[in-house]
């Protein structure tokens, strides 16, 4: 009956190291959960957004993956921010590869002419024509604090406008 004894308790003690140690991970898992969750949070939306409609506009596909492409294509821009765009565009752009474009626009007539890369895509409900989420990059601050000096000049005139 002792070597039945010391079997159990090794094996006790084994489901209770095992226990304590699956405890353990899955709290290591939560707290990354938690913390992809809190950036997620805070990355969210860091800037701004405008909604705007200009459909004057032009996107320049610069790049698909590693291949140059440089075509260009009107577009509308539905909402602008320091950080990025929100586009309207009849091509349909693979995203499986990183695309990316340069928009040139007008903001109370002020040229901007931009860098980003494409990081969001829907399909319209009427199927012809595609938003696009775009990422600003490589944005100086003098050309930041622009864009910004004219998104927040065309929202105060848009409120002046609407208590009148």
């Amino acid at each position: 009956m002792g070597e039945f004894q010391i079997i159990i308790a090794i094996a006790v003690i084994f489901i209770i190291v095992s226990s304590i140690i699956y405890a353990i991970q899955q709290q290591q898992i939560k707290k990354q959960r938690n913390l992809k969750k809190a950036e997620k949070k805070e990355n969210r939306r860091d800037s701004f957004r405008l909604r705007v409609d200009l459909k004057n506009s032009i996107m320049e596909v610069l790049k698909i993956g590693n291949i140059d492409v440089n075509e260009f294509d009107d577009c509308q821009i539905s909402d602008v921010s320091a950080g990025g765009a929100g586009i309207v565009s009849y091509y349909d752009l693979p995203l499986k590869q990183k695309v990316y474009v340069k928009l040139h626009f007008y903001l109370n007539n002020e040229s901007f002419s931009l860098n980003g890369r494409i990081v969001r895509k829907v399909e319209r409900i009427n199927k012809n024509n595609y938003f696009y989420g775009i990422q600003f990059l490589d944005l100086s601050i003098p050309e930041e604090e622009r864009l910004i000096k004219e998104i927040v000049a065309l929202e105060n005139r848009r409120r002046q406008t609407s208590i009148k």
